[in-house]
């Protein structure tokens, strides 16, 4: 049987440094197919070459298309936001700022398809960007394939999406077209296809896929925690918006007002805060330096590393009356096989943790997070007693392994074609 060919658009791709970037070469590169990518050469963006380094010695091709921001059109877009913002809004936000982008790939893809006589039999495009999408859709139209479009987030309604009247009526035309016209719709959570497919007839429900982030099993071949060392909880990921550290140090300060003694023998590290002066903002220099460290950004694979001798690691959500979020950095914690208290509104994250067998407590209740960090640094002790086995609920972390996270997907576009 012929392998499967697939076309596949993301502009997020190693080694630029998005949470997209690796998943997508995960997914990739575990998949038996013969792939072209297409993906994003951008000038400026953080770069990490410890994310999946031979994910494109797998790949049939790999055309990476020049993400073009000269400086007439970084100043059109500071003169923009100053004085023409809902201009700004629609050049930015509608769906983002990567419209150039998408005409340079559909001309390098119309090249590389007449200079190779190129005919994949399946496209799949990955966002964030949705502009991923939208070039998709052009190219459902021109050559009639079949097509796969995987959604990271929300569109329209990311919460964290701050659209104008206008540029939000753009954005719902926008997704509409695609949910439409793509032959599958894949979403990495039950929470967030009733979210985003509420507002559409409920016939289109049967094009939808759950595709959720993997971990692979062969990154993780670190040493577990010292258990000569103080019980070390680690968070792994930046702070912006509403996502704060704020509910973890307001609960800490009031353990050091309550029982200060429990805190002895534990030390809070956060890894990736690339502006600490958000840690003071929350109220983090009040706390002791040897209770709460800051670091900056380290390489994936390092943060694997982390992970995986910590005792403990956090998720800290924003608050909401319910998240839709996976984040894939808990997909990472997963791997690590290392307990989990997810500080998390009820929704996506929140399930998976407790299904794991962790803790969860919501973001806006400083008492119940208190409480949740004290038993959470009990259960890390009575762990230490009886020795670091991988933590997780086997039949969960299974879940998301990389091997059957690509059968599915291979699954998926097999039943395209």
């Amino acid at each position: 049987m012929p392998q499967l060919k697939l076309l596949a658009i993301s502009l997020a791709y190693p080694p630029l440094a998005y949470p997209r970037s690796i998943q997508v070469a995960r997914l990739l590169k575990y998949l038996d197919a013969s792939t072209v990518l297409v993906c994003g050469d951008e000038a400026g963006a953080r770069k990490d070459l410890t994310i999946e380094p031979d994910g494109e010695s797998k790949l049939e091709a790999c055309l990476r298309v020049p993400v073009e921001n000269t400086a007439r059109q970084q100043f059109i877009d500071r003169l923009a936001f100053r004085f023409y913002r809902g201009l700004w809004n629609r050049r930015n936000m509608a769906p983002d700022k990567y419209g150039p982008w998408k005409r340079a790939v559909l001309a390098e893809i119309s090249g590389f398809v007449k200079a190779n006589d190129y005919r994949p039999d399946v496209i799949a495009t990955f966002a964030q960007p949705f502009t991923d999408h939208l070039i998709g859709l052009e190219l459902k139209q021109r050559y009639g394939l079949p097509w796969l479009a995987h959604f990271s987030d929300p569109w329209v309604d990311n919460p964290f999406n701050k659209y104008d009247e206008k540029t939000k009526g753009l954005n719902l035309e926008l997704e509409r077209q695609v949910v439409e016209s793509a032959n599958i719709l894949a979403f990495t959570s039950r929470e967030t296809i009733d979210l985003v497919l509420a507002k559409y007839p409920t016939t289109l429900k049967k094009k939808v896929r759950i595709l959720p982030q993997s971990f692979d099993p062969s990154l993780f071949q670190f040493g577990g925690p010292d258990a000569n060392s103080k019980i070390t909880i680690r968070y792994i990921g930046n702070f912006y918006g509403q996502r704060t550290a704020a509910p973890l140090i307001g609960a800490l300060r009031l353990i050091l007002r309550t029982d200060p003694d429990l805190l002895n023998d534990v030390r809070f590290e956060l890894i990736g805060v690339n502006d600490p002066s958000c840690i003071h903002d929350a109220g983090g220099s009040s706390l002791p330096p040897e209770l709460l460290s800051v670091f900056p950004s380290v390489e994936y694979r390092e943060s694997l590393r982390l992970m995986s001798e910590a005792d403990g690691l956090l998720v800290i959500d924003a608050p909401a009356d319910i998240s839709v979020f996976l984040p894939s950095k808990l997909i990472d914690y997963i791997g690590a096989g290392q307990p989990v208290l997810g500080i998390t509104p009820s929704g996506t994250a929140a399930s998976l943790i407790q299904n794991l067998g962790g803790l969860v407590v919501d973001p806006s209740d400083n008492s119940a997070i208190s409480e949740a960090l004290i038993r959470f640094i009990s259960l890390l002790k009575e762990r230490r007693a009886v020795g670091f086995e991988t933590w997780g609920t086997p039949d969960v972390r299974g879940q998301f392994e990389v091997s059957r996270v690509a059968a599915s997907f291979k699954a998926m576009l097999a039943d395209l074609t």
